[in-house]
């Protein structure tokens, strides 16, 4: 039980070791002389002893965390950002240095002990925080400043501000300088209206001193009074491609939304306008207020509508369509849709909520031949999805389906992420009795292959992987065995690939390939065999018998690695060629995998044996080059092929070669006709190279699964 906790103990300590502590960052305040204005120094100060006492700062914002505000009632505190100061110390302290460098007063002081001061300072602060949003960082103060003569009730001069400061970066360093300077500044601001008291002069707007301030650039809005707020039109397709918006201000100025991403404005009245069509069919929105530090957002009065046209193999179909609508007529556009597998983005159309008529191949608005229809309702998102047919050269043609389908029904589509499922099947059944009148034979082979393949394209992110499993047994009459396993493997591609470049990105694969059963040789006269080891030990042997099982599940298992460049040279609806080169790594196990041997042995006994040897497991590192390639060609026939090469940084090594091709021509609705051809190099039990191919030709009827 000690070795336990012992055991716990230090897996919880490399734990604790393992986490990297949280770094803080403090921040002061501090007086900044070059800020100084020369016109506020007096030659002659006005003979009074002023006291600046402790500021006062709710609780909300009276704590060590620097506050963050989101645009909106949510506020958090930085854990990483802590003042390493006071702010109810620090602030009177800048303002006595600032009013005592001024010369303003006789004297002036935080406390005073022996004496009685003959006005009294007062700072309040309401808000001191950073505001955070999408496209915007800002800083914030809103403060009071307050002079009274010592002991009445009644204030002599208020001074308030609520500034905001656009800051050039979202660096906290920024904002906390902007803040200190915003404090000195707003303290100038607030002693010329002290002075001006004492003076007689009627205060004047332009007495107020804004300054740039020279140590960061910022924007300040209005002399900071104005303030920002932020427009919000919500994606109501969830997608991220809808069409950008129009802003107006009251100027006619024009700025460029993004639909939901939030847009800072200063504060006041706008016209947005928006949607998909003509000028005449743009839709519009006025007297849009924006409220400083509040987020408007737009009530969706529009529709969204997508239009997806496949064919009956769940292909995306290359068919211009035209949208209209039916109270008016009035054409929308054409559009010709996408694969999104290939990294093109959808058209969403934002429509006024009404009924809408889509028609294909150029047919007019009020053709009864290749149309269909959908109501979009205000403020709510559809997807029409369109059937076509296809001739016998795959090319599309006429409409035979379409609705409104869930995702799942759709070929397994969400979002950016497309699941195909599907099982394909094959029988084949020979009887005959050529060997003679009363000797009749027959043969049984049943294949199925399980496929799958998930895609997520999302630009620059693309990711694929595709599985395929295969099963086939054969029963043939000659040997009475019963059914067995003909054909078995497996295999799982991965591959990632995240694009700097339109066609060109990084990529990065893992590859599984193996079997799932134990694998047998069969006999028709009965053998004795030996299995040996690599130093020719005998690890197993048996006498007449007509089984010998040369490999268990799993075994060999290739695995392959590879990253560098990746070149999408074809990218179309028809045609799809990638290129990569770079870094590969393949390992080759044969852990308990037996080859057979040309050479036999004979005991003292005079027993044969038939012997097979172990296979040593193999480990590459090279330069790999993989081409892959799917092709939409005329008369129904599809194309895909594969080809990894592998060459070794050994010179000893031989270069691995692994090609496989796949042809599948269409026959009927879910029949068709596939020729896979796969070559590979592979050693013999005398170690040399040799071609090894593998070709199956097969009818088979395809299911997708939903």
């Amino acid at each position: 039980m000690k070795r336990y906790h012992v055991a716990l103990l230090i897996l919880l300590f490399i734990s604790c070791a393992s986490q990297a502590p949280i770094s803080r960052n403090y921040y002061v305040l501090e007086y900044f002389q070059h800020t100084e204005k020369a016109e506020l120094f007096q030659r002659t100060p006005l003979d009074f002893a002023v006291q600046v006492s402790d500021v006062t700062i709710p609780n909300t914002y009276n704590r060590r965390e620097i506050v963050i505000r989101h645009f909106g009632p949510r506020i958090t505190y930085s854990e990483n950002d802590i003042w390493a100061v006071d702010l109810t110390e620090i602030i009177p302290s800048l303002m006595v240095k600032r009013i005592s460098r001024y010369g303003i007063f006789r004297q002036v002081a935080r406390e005073f002990l022996s004496s009685r001061p003959d006005y009294e300072v007062k700072a309040k602060i309401n808000n001191i925080e950073v505001y955070e949003s999408e496209n915007l960082t800002a800083s914030r103060l809103n403060m009071d400043f307050t002079f009274q003569r010592l002991g009445t009730k009644e204030y002599t001069v208020e001074h308030s501000v609520n500034r905001e400061v656009v800051l050039p970066d979202d660096q906290m360093e920024t904002f906390v300088q902007v803040i200190n300077e915003t404090i000195l500044e707003e303290t100038d601001n607030f002693l010329i209206e002290v002075m001006q008291h004492f003076s007689g002069a009627e205060k004047k707007p332009q007495d107020r001193m804004i300054t740039k301030m020279d140590s960061v650039s910022t924007d300040s809005l209005d002399g900071g009074s104005q303030g920002m707020g932020i427009l919000l039109l919500p994606a109501i397709s969830e997608t991220d491609n809808e069409l950008p918006y129009k802003i107006i201000n009251e100027k006619g100025e024009e700025t460029i939304g993004i639909p939901d991403k939030g847009m800072p404005l200063p504060a006041g009245k706008y016209k947005i306008e928006y949607g998909s069509g003509s000028t005449s069919q743009i839709m519009k929105q006025e007297d849009i207020e924006i409220i400083p530090r509040y987020k408007t957002i737009l009530k969706p009065d529009w529709s969204t509508l997508i239009v997806d046209i496949i064919d009956e193999r769940r292909e995306v179909a290359k068919v211009r369509y035209e949208v209209f609508s039916s109270e008016t007529g009035e054409s929308y556009g054409t559009h010709i849709p996408v694969d999104r597998e290939y990294g093109e983005a959808q058209k969403v159309w934002i429509l006024q909520p009404g009924l809408y008529k889509i028609t294909l191949n150029s047919e007019p608005f009020n053709t009864y031949l290749d149309f269909s229809t959908v109501y979009l309702k205000e403020g709510q998102h559809q997807k029409l999805t369109i059937v076509v047919g296809t001739n016998e050269d795959g090319t599309p043609n006429n409409l035979v389906g379409a609705g409104l389908l869930e995702e799942n029904e759709l070929a397994g589509r969400t979002g950016n992420w497309r699941f195909l499922n599907a099982v394909f099947g094959n029988a084949t059944y020979v009887g005959d009795n050529e060997k003679g009148r009363n000797q009749d034979e027959s043969s049984i082979t049943l294949n199925t292959q399980f496929e799958n393949k998930i895609t997520y394209d999302d630009f620059p992110w693309s990711f694929t992987l595709r599985s395929l499993v295969e099963l086939g047994t054969t029963q043939d009459s000659e040997t009475g065995s019963g059914f067995r396993i003909s054909n078995d493997k497996f295999y799982f591609r991965n591959t990632l690939v995240v694009y700097f470049m339109k066609n060109l990105g990084l990529y990065g694969r893992g590859d599984v390939e193996s079997h799932l059963l134990n694998e047998f040789q069969y006999f028709t006269d009965a053998i004795n065999y030996r299995k040996k080891d690599f130093e020719d030990n005998i690890v197993a042997d048996a006498h007449n018998v007509k089984i010998v099982q040369i490999s268990p599940s799993f075994m060999p298992l290739t695995l392959k690695e590879g990253m560098g460049l990746n070149l999408r040279a074809l990218n179309n609806g028809r045609s799809n060629l990638n290129i990569r080169v770079g870094l590969g790594l393949r390992q080759d196990y044969y852990n308990s995998v037996y080859l057979p041997s040309d050479v036999t042995e004979t005991d003292t006994n005079g027993v044969t044996y038939k012997i097979w040897n172990s296979r040593e497991s193999l480990n590459k590192r090279g330069t790999e080059i993989s081409i892959v390639g799917n092709f939409q060609l005329p008369f129904n026939l599809t194309y895909y092929t594969s080809a990894d090469f592998l060459i070794p940084f050994d010179k000893g090594e031989s270069t691995t070669i692994d090609w496989e091709n796949v042809f599948n021509i269409k026959v009927f609705k879910h029949i068709s006709i596939d020729d896979r051809i796969r070559l590979r190099n592979k050693e013999d039990v005398n170690g040399k190279d040799y071609v090894e191919y593998r070709h199956a030709l097969f009818l088979r009827l395809t299911y997708f699964l939903r």
